[in-house]
């Protein structure tokens, strides 16, 4: 999903040149390395023969740097002597190149990638707004260069009746990180070797680490990491939609293992409805094999409003007839396995947290499906508000867009329910979609192939929900949002992206303080259903200490 949401960003970077029928060029390299997905420090399209920037080429004179043109291009001039040129087929195209090289960067340190990539897609935005035939610049930050505010981590605490949470932060840093030594575990949370090692013993003893080969650091003894065991957990993420019910299986890493699906119709009982997800609960957990019988719970996410406390739907918009239902003590008593239950956007929150794109941010997650919502990851835990509805969407989106009922109230805004207002306006330019399930797909493919209707229908809607994600982060006061949703598909996200990111950074009132880092969410269309299973990770694994009146210290 990454590599189609960047290529998209790409490819509008530096269309096909029509009178040369072939990409332009472009550069790249670093200083004593061929180059590979974590050493991409610049990038550079130019017409051939055009001479690279002064400070540039002051810049990597003397060093040794690898330089690849496209399509049989010549160099840029005044290249240092000591570059090496490379020669690509046309056929692979310089967009395409710079995409598996994220891949390679994102699997190997996310977290920095991550940054990067976003740095790199917000200049090619800004590149294609302002200059849409110029060469194409970006010099990418150097290591130890600034970088976005973290949250305090949590640090250790050695006393004996705090060992579970010294535990759960021994897991919580190497499931951040991937894999870590001893070592860089004691250096991380503060606790004392002799604790790293016991509580690292004990993990090992019971299935929940294994370590990986060793690694040399140069002196010493060569370092073992540790990492989390995919099969030492699982739990059951349920998305109750208003189309579509998902359920998947998940493992401790974050590996989907089975995914199962049952369309929604209005005409569905409750009882219809439960006896399915308890069938195939149980069918999931069988075909799990071995990692089964390591089932933790169940995590239900729905539209909002809930009654988190009670476990209560509140007169589901899919389901009208089914009032205040007891959705969370009705599955407990048939799976006969804990149940969480959560809002689908705050569930999204806590998926990306655990198994995606967040990093040890604050950050908000803007949800965009049937509807929009949002969740909150702050202060190191998901926010969920007093009654587990926080991050309601469309009622802020309104008030900043001044829709106003005669009341005084917000208005209803139909662009916050993105999939049906991106239909209704691409037809309303004309574009034929047909009448069945997948006529919003059919618009978003229409858009990948550039039909200016449909192009233009998501970019309206996507201009309303940015004016509800600068109230957003007016109100948290965040510089990372995530977007997803079965709304933004890796072929449009860009579309969605490029609208957010440019009203985040343009009307919030503390713009002059912050650049907010807009980045595509890894789960996405499975947001809410991974998310809902993330949330029962959350609650056994995440490192949280409470008071004795059960406040979060």
């Amino acid at each position: 999903m990454r590599y189609a949401a960047l290529t998209a960003v790409m490819r509008r970077v530096q269309p096909e040149d029509p009178d040369q029928g072939r990409k332009r060029p472009m550069s790249m390299g670093r200083p004593g390395h061929t180059v590979r997905a974590a050493d991409l420090s610049r990038t550079a399209s130019a017409t051939p023969g055009e001479a690279l920037p002064p400070t540039v080429a002051a810049q990597w004179a003397g060093r040794r740097l690898h330089v690849i043109t496209w399509g049989g291009a010549t160099p840029p001039v005044g290249l240092p002597a000591s570059v090496a040129h490379h020669t690509a087929p046309a056929s692979i195209g310089w967009a395409a190149t710079i995409c598996l090289f994220a891949q390679i960067e994102l699997q190997h340190q996310p977290q920095r990638a991550r940054v990067a990539l976003d740095s790199l897609a917000d200049a090619g935005r800004y590149k294609y707004k302002t200059h849409p035939h110029a060469p194409f610049w970006w010099l990418r930050q150097a290591q130890g260069a600034a970088s976005p505010r973290r949250r305090v981590v949590h640090r250790a605490f050695d006393q004996l009746a705090l060992g579970s949470f010294n535990e759960k932060l021994v897991i919580e840093s190497i499931r951040v990180a991937g894999s870590l030594s001893r070592v860089e575990i004691a250096e991380r949370t503060g606790l004392t070797p002799q604790a790293v090692s016991r509580i690292t013993r004990n993990l090992l003893t019971t299935g929940f680490l294994v370590a990986d080969e060793r690694r040399s650091t140069g002196k010493g003894k060569p370092r073992v990491p540790l990492r989390l065991r995919p099969d030492a957990a699982c739990a059951i993420g349920i998305h109750v939609d208003p189309e579509m019910i998902t359920h998947v299986l998940v493992d401790l890493c974050g590996n989907v293992r089975g995914k199962r699906c049952l369309p929604v119709t209005a005409e569905g009982d409750p009882q219809t409805f439960l006896e399915w997800m308890t069938r195939t609960t149980a069918q999931a957990v069988d075909a799990a094999g071995p990692l089964g019988a390591n089932l933790l719970g169940v995590g239900v996410a729905a539209p909002g409003p809930l009654d988190t406390r009670e476990g209560l739907l509140l007169n589901p918009p899919l389901w009208a007839g089914w009032g205040e239902f007891p959705l969370r003590d009705e599955l407990n008593r048939m799976l006969k396995v804990p149940v969480l239950l959560e809002k689908d956007a705050t569930a999204a929150a806590i998926g990306e947290q655990w198994l995606g794109a967040g990093d040890n941010s604050d950050f908000v997650y803007l949800y965009l499906g049937a509807g929009a919502g949002s969740g909150a990851f702050l202060n190191g835990d998901v926010y969920r508000g007093a009654s587990g509805n926080a991050g309601e969407f469309g009622e802020l989106t309104a008030y900043a867009l001044g829709r106003i009922t005669p009341e005084g109230g917000p208005e209803m805004v139909p662009e916050c329910a993105p999939m049906s207002a991106v239909v209704t306006k691409a037809r309303e330019a004309g574009l034929t979609i047909g009448d069945s399930e997948f006529m919003y797909d059919a618009v978003c493919a229409a858009a990948t192939d550039g039909d200016p209707r449909a192009v233009g229908a998501i970019r309206d809607v996507a201009r309303v929900v940015a004016r509800g994600a600068v109230a957003m982060t007016d109100l948290y006061d965040t510089d990372l949002m995530i977007v997803g949703g079965p709304a933004v598909p890796p072929e449009v996200a860009e579309l969605y992206l490029a609208e957010i990111s440019a009203a985040v950074n343009r009307f919030p009132m503390a713009r002059r303080l912050r650049t907010v880092r807009v980045t595509y969410s890894t789960l996405s269309a499975s947001a809410a259903a991974v998310g809902a299973a993330a949330g029962v990770f959350h609650a056994a694994f995440a490192p949280r200490l409470r008071t004795h009146s059960g406040a979060a210290v």
